[in-house]
């Protein structure tokens, strides 16, 4: 959704740490730089950044070139002296910069990244006149896009061309040695079918907080860090994995991982709750996935009670009438049912009545805009009253801030889930919460600070 890894963070305070001395290298020094690396610990990851400056012949119009070369020498100077660098800075040329970074995931690099952005961000004065440059930032990881300086380069350097098409301060990745479209779903596809047996797979739990911050449920989410490819995107390899049926195996270890995480918990002598899973199409679609279910609770020794089952509009609109029937099924199970995302492109209400359903959780679409002058309060206050009058309980997905926090209280949702009241957790963490009984405002951290 292996354990979520932290990024290399630099200084403890923020870009607090410069070097004395900052260091450039022109490009053919930086690619042997990057060719002893690769010399000295093959295999091992790191990644190759290039950062192409936004418009900055706009300085050189207004300052003349005297002042741009005062700018630039500013700008070296910040790029030399970058925390999270572990080599001397390369100029390039022009406006473009490269720099080594000792990141290992995906998501650590395009953390750095942001940190550089922001680094290169800052108020640049120049003859009394104070800029502000926007960053295209480019990037390359060894192996997965070259295994030598020079492809490393010249990928990161076509990553960032791509990022600059979008303007403004943005990052792009490179593509995996020079590979099509094709080869790298292929690619992607190939290490997919291995994340189960290689143990990549890991679970992020997700409170439901009532309004005073005590948790209810938690969800479980699926986290794929594949020893090849680094963190990868759970949009992504999710719609890859149903598109080649490979959905329904993982759902399965998903489904059975949750149930062991829900029974330790419980054996350590912390407070029962229930753990909410999504259910894809082709799962439930399954016409053994009831079975699947019964024998996974037996096997983990859990009450149906402590799982929900969390599946999605189109789902259930497939075949209304077989969905109801699959429904009682896993009621009889003790099993809780809730429909995800609700609310996005039908009328869900009018099939309500027809479905064994515990929870509605109305989709973040309505969140987002609840705030708004004009904006969806009304629709979520009437959804939440019939699904009440229905014995539902409604959950508010996608809680970022408080006033979203507050209105969605006061359209008499039940639960709140979103980065302003709890983000992702691990089951160590939760199971520290759990223990303390405290309310869950204690736990929650800034989103800024997650990190796979």
């Amino acid at each position: 959704m292996t354990n979520p890894s932290t990024p290399h963070r630099g200084p403890k305070s923020r870009f607090a740490a410069i070097r004395p001395e900052p260091r450039q290298v022109d490009g053919g020094k930086f690619e042997a730089i990057i060719d002893q690396r690769v010399a000295a610990s093959p295999g091992r990851k790191f990644v190759v950044c290039v950062a192409g400056l936004n418009r900055f012949r706009r300085i050189n119009h207004l300052l003349g070139y005297r002042g741009g070369d005062l700018a630039m020498q500013e700008l070296s100077r910040r790029i030399a002296s970058f925390p999270y660098a572990v080599a001397p800075a390369c100029h390039l040329g022009g406006d473009e910069f490269a720099l080594l970074l000792e990141c290992r995931t995906r998501r650590s690099a395009a953390d750095a990244a942001e940190k550089l952005i922001e680094w290169l961000g800052r108020p640049l004065v120049v003859h009394g006149h104070e800029f502000y440059m926007t960053v295209s930032v480019g990037l390359a990881m060894y192996p997965a896009s070259g295994s030598d300086g020079a492809s490393l380069l010249r990928r990161a350097s076509g990553a960032m061309l791509d990022a600059k098409k979008r303007s403004g301060n943005s990052v792009e990745w490179s593509r995996a040695v020079d590979s099509s479209p094709h080869e790298e779903a292929f690619r992607l596809e190939s290490a997919l079918h291995r994340a189960i047996e290689r143990q990549e797979l890991s679970l992020r739990f997700q409170p439901e907080v009532d309004r005073d911050g005590q948790v209810k449920a938690v969800e479980a989410l699926l986290v794929w860090n594949s020893a090849e490819l680094g963190h990868v995107d759970t949009e992504t390899f999710i719609r890859l994995a149903e598109e080649t049926g490979i959905i329904t195996p993982i759902g399965e270890w998903v489904l059975r991982e949750a149930c062991r995480q829900v029974a330790q918990w419980s054996s350590t002598g912390r407070e029962a709750i229930c753990v909410a899973v999504n259910v894809s199409p082709q799962q439930f679609a399954s016409p053994d996935f009831v079975a699947t279910v019964k024998r996974i609770l037996e096997e983990s020794g859990i009450h149906g009670e402590r799982l929900e089952l969390e599946v999605t509009e189109s789902c259930i609109l497939a075949d209304i009438e077989q969905s109801a029937r699959r429904m009682a099924e896993l009621r009889k199970l003790g099993v809780r049912i809730a429909i995800d995302d609700f609310g996005v492109g039908y009328s869900p209400l009018a099939y309500l009545h027809r479905l064994p359903l515990d929870k509605i959780k109305v989709d973040r679409s309505f969140v987002r805009q609840i705030a708004q002058p004009g904006g969806t309060l009304p629709v979520v206050h009437t959804i939440t009253v019939l699904a009440h009058h229905r014995g539902l309980q409604v959950v508010a997905e996608g809680v970022e801030t408080e006033e979203e926090f507050e209105l969605v209280h006061a359209a008499r949702c039940d639960l709140v889930q979103g980065f302003y009241v709890g983000l992702p957790l691990s089951a160590k963490e939760i199971s520290a919460l759990l223990s303390d009984r405290k309310s869950f405002a204690q736990y929650a951290v800034a989103a800024s600070t997650w990190h796979y």
